[in-house]
Order: C-alpha cells, then structure tokens, then sequence
C-alpha cells in the first residue's frame, strides 16, 4: 500500500493509491499532528472519533526535527495530517506538501490567521511561527479544526460544534487569566528574556517587552555580542529574571546571569518555560492550557506580578 523506497526521498506521489480515507462509521480518523500544541486542540474537538499520532513530542524542537521512515509511513497511512506551517517544520515541508490528496486532508494551521496578524523576524522578511504563544490567535485555529472534521465525518458535526465551542470558551478564560497576570507586573520590569524569539505573539497579546538571545529558529546562529546590550537592559530597567526554554540548550542563558554577577548584579533564573514543545507527561504542562497557564504563572510571579487561579 505504501512505497516506502520512494517515500523516503519524499517520492510519493501514487504510492498509496490504494488507501482509503475515514468514512462516515467506518471507524476513527487516522489523524496525524506534528506537535503537542496541535495535536492537543484536534484531539480536544476530535474526542474518540479520531485516532492521534503526534509526531514532535514532548521537549523537542520541531525547528530542528527531521523526519524519520516512521513519521513518513504514519503521514502516509492517515486520513488528516495536521502542521503548524510558517516553516516551523522546516524539514518536514516538502512531505506535507506532497502528502495532500484528494483522499487525504493536509492542513497548516497558521492557513487559519489572518495574514495582518503575523508577525515578522526584526529585520527579516521571514514570518514568526509561534502563533499558538498568543491564545486568542491560536482559538481562531480551532474553527479549521472543527470544519475539517465535519467534513470527513459530517454525521458527527453537531459533535463537533459543541467541542469546539467549549475549546474556545476554556481558551478565552485562559486568555483573560493571562492579560490580568502579565498586567500585574512593574511597568518597568516587563521585559521577558529568553533563550529564543519564541514569544514574539505572547509580548504582543500580553504586554510585555520580549527579547531573545537567538533568533525566531533555533537553527539560526547566537552571537555571545548581544549579551553586552541585554545587560545594560536588565540593570536599566530592573529585571528580576531570565528564563529557559524547555526545548532549547540554556548556555546563553547561564552566560547572561554569569555576566550579571560580574557587574554586581544579582539575576534569577525563572523556572523553565515551555515554548516550542509540551512538558512531558505529568508535568502539569503536558497540554496546551497546561503549558500557557505554566507559562503565564511564572513569568508574572517571576517578574514582580500576581497570579491568581
């Protein structure tokens, strides 16, 4: 059913001519996401008519991920394949665009936001992918989600509508838990420093000024010549914390509190954040609410503000 030879140089047009998709009470949806953020929301609208494969999991960066023969025969056998897009699966683009069928629903989610609503590298021409660090952007994502299971499974849409609806209604909560947090903190002290511009949407959304030490990928290259300025920013403006990201190496992090100290100041490292990725399972972080609401909470009570339940 699979041409596996040609699947893995991404040669896979006709090689599953034979699959056939997910039909009305013929059983689950063979369902395919590349993250957890993703993969979260479609299983919180899918519920039991859908069968899940998450192919980044928990603590890895899809910036960086390849696909393995695995990941290739899982797109290949399913029904509808789920993506961030933006090239936040840089490596994995081409798959995707090859993989869409008549049979088989691929769709990017990023496709869901309004062009006006993206955000842009400074100083580059290339679009921010973390769409989903703003929650409010991120629940427009769920109205494609809904619509897409509708249409490959029309006799479950009232299903459908009603998760979705209540995905949107925990989302705006969420949303308004997280402007009354980061609105919390010092005028001053709203600055969020990270290990990479993941946060771009979440300053934006919340308020908050957002610096990375690397830029919007991790794959791109982190100069040692930005902490001299992200120095004189922190003692300027009287910043409590820096912070780590759970799916990126946390050495420019390390480096910016030792050159903290060496100017006899004194620079908390918050607690991890999660940005490109879920926290594993059991972490309380292990879901898309999970994750904001973790990261809501430690930026705010890091930074001199308030969190409340």
């Amino acid at each position: 059913m699979l041409c596996l030879g040609s699947a893995l140089t991404f040669g896979i047009a006709g090689c599953d001519s034979n699959k056939m998709p997910g039909q009305p009470g013929s059983g689950k949806l063979k369902t395919v996401a590349t993250t957890g953020m993703i993969a979260d929301l479609v299983l919180a609208i899918g519920g039991d008519h859908i069968a899940m494969t998450q192919l980044i999991g928990a603590g890895v960066d899809p910036h960086l991920y390849k696909p393995i023969r695995d990941d290739i025969v899982q797109v290949l056998g399913s029904d509808l394949v789920f993506y961030n897009g933006l090239l936040l699966e840089g490596r994995m683009a081409e798959l995707f665009a090859r993989a869409s069928t008549a049979d088989r629903r691929v769709l990017a989610l990023s496709d869901a936001i309004p062009a006006e609503k993206h955000m842009s590298e400074p100083g580059t021409d290339a679009t921010d992918p973390h769409i989903w660090m703003d929650v409010s952007m991120w629940s427009i994502a769920t109205h494609s989600i809904e619509q897409v299971l509708s249409t490959a499974l029309p006799d479950h849409v009232s299903e459908f509508q009603e998760r979705g609806e209540s995905l949107r209604k925990r989302l705006d909560a969420l949303d308004r838990q997280g402007l009354a947090a980061l609105s919390s903190v010092p005028i001053h002290q709203r600055v969020l420093i990270t290990s990479h511009d993941a946060f771009q949407y979440f300053g934006r959304r919340y308020g908050i000024e957002v610096q990375g030490i690397q830029g919007m990928s991790t794959a791109s290259e982190a100069g040692l010549q930005r902490i001299p300025e992200l120095l004189d920013l922190i003692i300027a403006r009287s910043v409590k914390a820096v912070f780590r990201e759970s799916s990126v190496a946390g050495k420019l992090i390390e480096a910016l509190v030792e050159g903290a100290a060496s100017r006899g100041y004194q620079l908390k490292v918050g607690e991890e954040l999660f940005s490109d990725a879920l926290g594993p399972r059991g972490s309380g972080a292990d879901s898309y609410i999970g994750m904001m609401e973790h990261n809501f909470r430690e930026i705010s009570t890091a930074l001199g503000g308030e969190w409340q339940n």
